[in-house]
């Protein structure tokens, strides 16, 4: 008896596939933005890449399309196989070389059916945040045990992006000052830029002596990561209070002549405490006009030239302006001559105009055939200066004469234009036959008086 296996098959599909296991491909975005980033700073942002599919999930490249930024890396990103249900992480590094929007884009190549080329979109802005403070001192002057004071500090934020504003602290004597955020605000502050805000710092003592701290910000700022504020207080000295700068004219002397036409050179020094010389601007005039606008060099010296004096008694003036607008000055007069004019002469015994001279007996000054001033008292005498007018080219005559027996004797004198020219005229003659004189000559024997000793005839050549 023949034995038969009956097989039934319930339910056959006779069309009936094998279901394929494939992987599918999750980002947890598509964009990676990195907002502001400091110039010269770096940021990292991962990306997590899942397999929510039913087969193994493999990406086979990752890499930053040509059209991406430099500023843009790949933290580590190598082919990677991801079992069902697994995680990787794509990490993308970012550090702006200069200010201004990056963009990239990373393209993924993967065996996702439905996602073989996948792109994730890269953008970054480098900022370069700056933090000011003003001002740069807090003088509170002196505060009695037992009361405050508060100052107002501004700070503002310029550059571009936001400043963040970390941490606020003071180096010492914390105990003694508090400072209070706007209302609401904690730190870290943002701070867009051209924003700013008012930081009310308030002291008070615990006695009399001189607290001198600075209260330090810790920012993103790359040019000063902590910038300062000096606090002072119960000290003497107001470092606030602006000094006016020192200004000097050292050329030309006080009472100068100057030729018209010619070229007058002009020098003077500025000093000021706070700025340094090349900071002040200083502005020279004369005689009502406008002679320029300089700055000092790095020693201080202020120079200028011109050929456009008017003439006259005239004022001569520099100034300089500090950076805080306070203003420093110095003034001379001085004569501009006209040539074609009359002008001040004086004839002295010395180097300036203020020395007298000697003559034994009698002196005549002529100027030009004029007589200006004869002493003939026939004594020896001490001689004021000799002032009086005239021209260059102008002929001086000396006439000395000896009417008493034993002496000639006469100064050297010097003609002088203004306080700074001078010329030499006559040497010096001092004769004696009389023994023991200071001038005593043996050979001197004359006895034919008067007796002229000095006729000479001068040109002036000054100025």
């Amino acid at each position: 008896m023949g034995i038969v296996l009956l097989v039934m098959l319930s339910g056959c599909n006779p069309n009936y596939e094998v279901e394929k296991l494939d992987p599918v491909l999750q980002l947890s975005t598509s964009v990676i933005d990195f907002n502001e980033v400091v110039v010269g700073k770096q940021s990292e942002i991962g990306i997590a890449v899942d397999n929510v599919g039913r087969g193994d999930l493999i990406i086979d490249e990752a890499v930053l399309d040509g059209t991406t930024s430099p500023d843009f890396q790949f933290v580590g990103m190598e082919p990677m196989t991801i079992d069902v249900g697994g995680s990787g992480v794509l990490t993308v590094r970012y550090v702006p070389s200069e200010v201004g929007q990056d963009y990239g884009r990373v393209a993924l190549t993967t065996n996702d059916p439905e996602a073989v080329l996948t792109n994730v979109d890269l953008m970054g802005f480098g900022v370069e945040p700056h933090i000011n403070l003003a001002p740069d001192i807090l003088f509170f002057g002196d505060v009695a045990v037992g009361e405050t004071k508060t100052l107002d500090l501004e700070v503002s934020a310029s550059g571009t992006g936001t400043t963040f504003i970390d941490d606020i602290e003071i180096d010492a004597f914390s105990d003694l000052f508090t400072w209070t955020l706007p209302d609401g605000a904690i730190l870290p502050y943002p701070l867009p830029a051209s924003f700013s805000f008012i930081l009310p710092v308030t002291f008070a003592p615990s006695d009399t002596a001189e607290v001198d701290t600075n209260l330090v910000f810790t920012s993103n700022d790359p040019a000063q990561p902590t910038a300062g504020v000096r606090l002072l207080a119960n000290s003497l000295e107001d470092p606030t209070k602006n000094t006016p700068p020192t200004v000097e004219i050292t050329a030309p002397d006080w009472g100068n002549y100057i030729v018209f036409g010619d070229l007058a050179v002009m020098a003077g020094t500025a000093v000021d405490i706070e700025d340094g010389p090349e900071m002040l601007v200083c502005g020279w005039s004369g005689g009502g006009k406008n002679l320029g606008v300089v700055s000092p060099d790095g020693s201080g010296l202020v120079t200028a030239t011109t050929s456009d004096l008017p003439v006259g008694d005239i004022t001569i003036s520099l100034r300089c302006m500090d950076t805080e607008g306070e203003m420093g000055e110095d003034s001379i007069q001085v004569t501009v001559w006209d040539p074609d004019e009359p002008i001040q002469y004086v004839i002295s015994g010395g180097d300036t105009v203020y020395d007298y001279f000697s003559i034994d007996d009698d002196i005549n000054i002529l100027v030009d055939g004029v007589p200006i001033f004869s002493d003939t008292n026939r004594t020896q005498d001490n001689v004021p200066p000799v002032e009086f007018q005239a021209k260059k080219g102008s002929v001086i005559r000396i006439q000395a004469t000896d009417v008493n027996p034993n002496t000639r004797s006469i100064s050297a004198l010097q003609l002088h234009f203004g306080t700074g020219s001078s010329q030499v005229l006559n040497d010096a003659l001092c004769v004696s036959g009389k023994d023991g004189h200071v001038c005593y000559d043996p050979s001197y024997a004359d006895n034919v008086l008067p007796y002229v000793f000095l006729d000479e005839s001068y040109t002036i050549d000054i100025p």
